[in-house]
């Protein structure tokens, strides 16, 4: 209910005061109030030859019209300053090679900064995670893309280029590039189907009749070094995905094959004014990927 009329006679005990104060006419405000009185059963005030007096109805709604636009008045005013709690979370959807060192050291170092940041990170599909962005389950996507993703919003796009990822002691470490031909001989460990990698491998080495041998199949990458750590197979991957790889004892080489690049994207929903936390935090993320 809107108590505005009904406050504004009560605080000054006349129709014309209210009018004055309101600027709106007294007859309007009178009918507010007819209606208001009608809405609820009973009469809010006794209508006097020098004003308006309020009814013991009307002093007991009196009590529950002040709290509530003084709630109201909290309220907006937190909404004005951002202080309540979904006004710093931030959803994000990504990758696993994307969420698995690279988007927490984003993420760590937007939170130093901005202590209120909370942050939601789901690691999912390239498809599922754009799924997530249309439909608002999430506030940004960071994916790996292959073809033009329809019906989002793309705030950022880089070309992304293969890395062969393996011991530091393996026979191609010293090589500043690879080529397929030249990973062909070692046993080599790949994510699962869905993921934009492995299909972009299997048609290239389709087409140039290529075939290796997979020894591992995981589709969480941490996984596919702990084994490459321990053998002479090789993983391939962004070196976005894998920079911590280098504190592990394991060396990224270029892999001489632009037909395996893939495209970096930050997504965000079609057409959306983002919170300003979320905003905050898509330019910070930008800003480290451009300077990655």
């Amino acid at each position: 209910m809107d108590y505005k009329y009904f406050l504004a006679v009560m605080k000054t005990g006349s129709l014309a005061a209210a009018s004055a104060r309101l600027h709106i006419a007294p007859s309007a405000i009178s009918r507010q109030i007819s209606l208001l009185e009608e809405s609820i059963g009973v009469a809010l005030f006794e209508r006097r030859r020098r004003g308006m007096v309020l009814t013991a109805a009307g002093q007991a709604l009196a009590e529950h019209a002040l709290r509530v636009r003084l709630e109201e008045e909290a309220i907006v005013q937190s909404l004005r300053q951002n202080d309540y709690a979904q006004a710093h979370l931030i959803r994000v959807a990504a990758t696993e090679g994307l969420a698995r060192y690279f988007l927490p050291m984003v993420m760590a170092e937007f939170s130093n900064r901005t202590p209120l940041a909370r942050f939601v990170l789901k690691v999912s599909s390239p498809n599922d995670c754009v799924d997530m962005v249309r439909n608002g389950e999430v506030d940004i996507g960071a994916i790996f893309s292959t073809a033009p993703v329809p019906d989002v919003e793309v705030n950022y796009s880089c070309r992304s280029p293969i890395f062969a990822v393996m011991q530091a002691q393996h026979p191609l470490a010293t090589a500043s590039k690879l080529s397929l031909n030249e990973l062909q001989p070692y046993p080599i460990v790949m994510p699962g189907e869905e993921l934009t990698q492995k299909q972009l491998f299997n048609h290239v080495c389709q087409m140039e009749k290529l075939v290796f041998n997979e020894v591992f199949t995981c589709n969480y990458s941490g996984v596919l070094h702990e084994f490459v750590r321990r053998t002479n197979a090789i993983a391939l991957g962004a070196s976005i995905s894998h920079r911590s790889s280098l504190d592990h004892g394991l060396k990224i080489v270029p892999v001489r094959d632009s037909r395996l690049d893939r495209d970096l994207q930050i997504l965000s929903m079609a057409k959306r004014v983002l919170p300003q936390s979320v905003s905050d935090f898509l330019k910070a993320l930008i800003q480290d990927l451009k300077a990655a």
